[in-house]
């Protein structure tokens, strides 16, 4: 009659060995290492089950989809900030090729002025500053004169130039030519219109 073997485990080692059923539960010596160890039963392999393995692979898949979803949300602040840069870029750059006109200062007396320009006369050192003024009333304006302030080439101020216009006809244009003594003067701007009462 056969002896049915049994397969354990030794408790010291963790070596297999097999043993007879009849002597399972006594001690006796381990093949491998030679202590005594209990014939038991060795424990069945571990095996993962079907649950544990979808879970592993779900978390995997939920890990990915993150991580690609921080990453994609990080290109996107990054393409946002990008576009915001190149509309401010574009918009300075507009702003810097057309120049905000200055608003007119004498509308409220119903002046439009132009800039001012240092002109010198041909043939002599004579400099005018010259630019226009426009009524822009229906009526006519008496006694206009225009004070020009000028400037040198540091844009301080040096001295004052004038001219002056008897009559501007409604809706008229009178370009004014302002002497100029200063000779170190470079730029003029209009700093008063008048008119007599």
């Amino acid at each position: 009659m056969s002896t049915k073997n049994l397969s354990g485990e030794c408790q010291n080692c963790g070596g297999r060995f097999e043993f007879p059923a009849e002597v399972a539960g006594l001690t006796g010596e381990c093949p491998h290492c030679g202590q005594p160890t209990e014939c038991l039963l060795a424990s069945p392999p571990e095996e993962i089950s079907l649950v544990q393995t979808r879970a592993v692979i779900f978390t995997i898949v939920a890990v990915v989809i993150l991580v690609g979803g921080l990453i994609g949300a990080s290109v996107a602040l990054n393409r946002a900030k990008q576009m915001v840069a190149e509309k401010q870029g574009a918009r300075a750059q507009a702003q810097t090729q057309n120049p905000p006109t200055p608003a007119n200062p004498y509308a409220q007396i119903n002046f439009r002025t132009s800039a001012v320009t240092l002109e010198t006369t041909p043939g002599t050192k004579l400099v005018h500053a010259q630019g226009s003024i426009v009524n822009t009333t229906n009526r006519q304006r008496f006694g206009v004169k225009v004070e020009l302030a000028l400037f040198d080439a540091n844009g301080n101020w040096l001295a004052n130039a004038s001219d002056y216009q008897r009559v501007i006809e409604p809706n008229a244009e009178w370009k004014f030519n302002a002497p100029v003594v200063e000779t170190r003067a470079v730029a003029a701007r209009i700093s008063a219109i008048t008119e007599a009462k």
